[in-house]
Formats: C-alpha cells, structure tokens, sequence
C-alpha cells in the first residue's frame, strides 16, 4: 500500500466516525472561514481605495504636470474621489454595523 492510499483510507475511516454533531460544527466552521475571508477581501479594497485616493493627490500636485492637464483630469478625478471615497465609507458603515448588530 503506497501511502497516499494509507492517507485515504484513515480520512474514511474518520469519516464514517463523525456523527451528525461533528458535520454540521465542519459547517459552522466553514461558513465563519468564508465570512473572514469575505471581511479579509473587503478590507483589502477599501484599504487601496484609500490609498489610491492619497497616491492619485500626490501625484497631481507634483510639478511635471502642467495646470492645462491638471483641468482636463477635473471631472475625472471628481468621478474618481467619489468612487472610491464611495468604497470606503460602504466599507466603514458595514464595519459599524456589523459590529452593533
């Protein structure tokens, strides 16, 4: 028997020991990795949204751009701020929430 077979045949083993009890604990715990996992990703994007925010306002005022492109990106970087300040807050309200409920 090679032993990944040995590997296999303990994991059914173990398998048929689990009562009901033990399946829906996997469960549970499954659902709560995935919740974590979700808050994991979320916190991520509002963290570059924010970051983007700050790299995009340093980078405008830097002085290789001259003020004619500057206002051409106007209502572009308004669009811009407003999404991404949109994902933070979106971010922060859910935070709020989630933690009071």
């Amino acid at each position: 028997m090679m032993v990944s077979e040995r590997k296999i045949d303990r994991r059914v083993k173990q398998a048929k020991e689990l009562t009901k009890d033990d399946v829906e604990e996997i469960k549970v715990l499954e659902e709560l990795e995935v919740q974590e996992e979700k808050a994991d990703a979320q916190r991520r994007m509002a963290w570059v949204a924010l970051w983007s925010m700050l790299i995009f306002t340093a980078i405008v005022f830097l002085p290789f751009f001259p003020d004619s492109r500057i206002k051409l990106l106007g209502e572009l970087s308004a669009l811009f701020y407003i999404g991404m300040a949109g994902i933070v807050g979106a971010y922060m309200g859910m935070t709020a929430y989630m933690s009071k409920r």
